[in-house]
C-alpha cells in the first residue's frame, strides 16, 4: 500500500485507472474496489474507476436501485463495514440485498472521501466471501481514502494541480453515466416531468426488466425504447411496460 500511495502521489488523478484500482484491491485483501465522486449533496455518486466488471456491476446496481453502501456513505458520511451481508437487516436495503447476492457479493465496505465538511464521494470495497476487514486492512483502506480525498482536492502535492483523468483511464469519469443523464432528459421532456421523476421511471424499468440501467439508457437514447405516460414501448411494438 505504501508503494501504491507513492505512485498516486506522483501520477495524481492520472493514476486512477483500472490497473491501479485492481492493485489496491489486492493490497487490501478484497475482490474489488470502486471510487465514486459526488457532484453535490443531492446527486448520485458517479464512478471514477473500478478494479473490474464486478465492481462496475455493484456500482450500477446501487445506482439502479437507489440504495446500497456507496449511497449510504454518500448520505451519512459514516463508515459502512458489513462483513456478512446475510446478517444485514432486510429493511435496511430491501431491494439491494437480494440483488447483490445474485452478483456473488457477500461483504461490502464503503468509506467516505471527505475532509471536514467537504464530502467528495466514496471508496467501496467488496468480497465474494464473508469476512470482516482485518485491523491492518481497515487502516490501509482509511489511509487510501484519505489520500484519494487529498489528491482529488488537489492538495496531495506541491507540484501544482493534479492532471485531469483521461476518458480511457477513468472510463469517462463523471461522463460514465452520460447516457443515463441524456436518457433521463429525454424522458423528462417527453413526459413533461422533473428530471428526478424521469430518473425514477428509468430506474424502475431497468429493475423490472432485470437489465443494466446503462443498457436501458442507451436504448432510450437510440430511440429503441420510448417512454409514454402509459408505459414504455420497445422498438415501437408495444412490448415492455415501464412501472
Amino acid at each position: 500500500m505504501t508503494a501504491l500511495l507513492h505512485e498516486l502521489a506522483v501520477r495524481r488523478t492520472a493514476g486512477l485507472d483500472e490497473s491501479f484500482a485492481r492493485r489496491c484491491a489486492d493490497a487490501l485483501g478484497v475482490d474489488g474496489l470502486a471510487v465514486s465522486l459526488s457532484g453535490g449533496p443531492v446527486s448520485s455518486p458517479e464512478p471514477v474507476c473500478f478494479s473490474g466488471p464486478a465492481s462496475a456491476a455493484l456500482e450500477d446496481l446501487q445506482f439502479t436501485l437507489g440504495e446500497g453502501p456507496t449511497l449510504e456513505v454518500h448520505t451519512t458520511g459514516a463508515l459502512v463495514l458489513d462483513g456478512d451481508l446475510e446478517l444485514v437487516p432486510q429493511e435496511r436495503w430491501p431491494a439491494f440485498l437480494p440483488a447483490v447476492a445474485e452478483l456473488g457479493v457477500r461483504a461490502v465496505f464503503a468509506l467516505p472521501l471527505q475532509i471536514g465538511a467537504i464530502r467528495l464521494g466514496a471508496l467501496t470495497l467488496h468480497r465474494a466471501a464473508a469476512g470482516s476487514l482485518s485491523p491492518l486492512e481497515l487502516r490501509d483502506a482509511l489511509v487510501l481514502s484519505d489520500t484519494l480525498t487529498l489528491t482529488l482536492l488537489g492538495e496531495g502535492s506541491d507540484e501544482g494541480p493534479p492532471d485531469p483523468p483521461t476518458p480511457r483511464q477513468t472510463r469517462d469519469a463523471t461522463l460514465y453515466r452520460a447516457e443515463v443523464h441524456q436518457a433521463t432528459g429525454m424522458i423528462a421532456v417527453r413526459l413533461g416531468v422533473p428530471p428526478a421523476a424521469a430518473l425514477v421511471r428509468l430506474r424502475a424499468y431497468a429493475y423490472a426488466a432485470d437489465e443494466p440501467i446503462l443498457d436501458v439508457a442507451r436504448d432510450v437514447v437510440a430511440r429503441r425504447l420510448v417512454f409514454t405516460p402509459e408505459g414504455a414501448l420497445r422498438d415501437g411494438d408495444g412490448q415492455g411496460t415501464a412501472r
